[in-house]
């Protein structure tokens, strides 16, 4: 059996920031792959290159990693990305976008951000948007947590990043493989983003999962093995700085 050489994984999560529903996925992970969880503050609004200098500072040195961006941190991954780190050998788009990502308009949804519907903060509608009808216990028990954390002036400030982004250029440019997981049953991220994301970069790997936004709390056994053999695959690959 081929021995695989250790590799450091960092995770950047989705809206919530914390990290900490990556919780079972990193249960799952085999030993050879080491986890870097990366957190925003929950307490500080902050745009998108507010968050990328905390995502730069949180990257391996003189180690070879992968960066895996959920959802919001997608766009993150590949800013990152862009400045060509050294020891980067992949980029993983885990139900991501590169620009505005939901069927509904622009327009309405920054009404909604400006009249307050974060501050509703309502477990049972954000379960369901981004669950579905699924979920695990664990995540349900998690889920509460990770929202009491969070001010609603910090999600509103996360929403507006996502309504203003464009990273199409940075996807264009990303120097190392990338893999995209995508939730079949996704409500927050639109099939478009596959489609656009596909016309930049018709190289990039592609799997679908049937379920919810949160494919790695929801398949998590399907998404640890994928992910694990792209990790694998890119761990031997040339530094992108040398």
């Amino acid at each position: 059996m081929t021995k695989v050489r250790p590799i450091t994984l960092v995770l950047l999560p989705g809206m919530d920031g914390t990290g900490q529903l990556f919780a079972p996925f990193v249960g799952g992970l085999p030993a050879w792959i080491t986890p870097v969880v990366v957190s925003y503050p929950g307490d500080r609004p902050l745009d998108y290159p507010g968050h990328l200098e905390i995502v730069m500072a949180a990257l391996p040195v003189g180690e070879p990693f992968v960066i895996l961006g959920e959802s919001f941190s997608g766009p993150l991954a590949l800013m990152a990305a862009a400045r060509q780190p050294a020891g980067l050998r992949g980029v993983i788009l885990c139900a991501t976008f590169v620009s505005w990502p939901m069927a509904l308009p622009l327009r309405v949804a920054r009404l909604a951000v400006l009249l307050g519907v974060f501050r509703l903060k309502s477990t049972g509608l954000f379960l369901r948007i981004v669950l579905g009808r699924g979920g695990s216990a664990e995540l349900k028990r998690l889920f509460p947590l990770v929202l009491a954390r969070l001010s609603p002036a910090v999600l509103a400030a996360r929403a507006r990043a996502v309504m203003g982004v464009n990273c199409a250029e940075e996807l264009r440019a990303c120097p190392v493989p990338l893999l995209a997981l995508v939730a079949e049953r996704d409500r927050i991220v639109s099939s478009r983003c596959l489609e656009e994301m596909r016309r930049v970069r018709p190289d990039m790997a592609v799997t679908s999962f049937s379920s919810p936004h949160l494919i790695l709390q929801s398949a998590t056994a399907a998404a640890t093995t994928r992910i694990s053999r792209f990790v694998a695959e890119v761990g031997s690959g040339r530094d992108i700085s040398s």
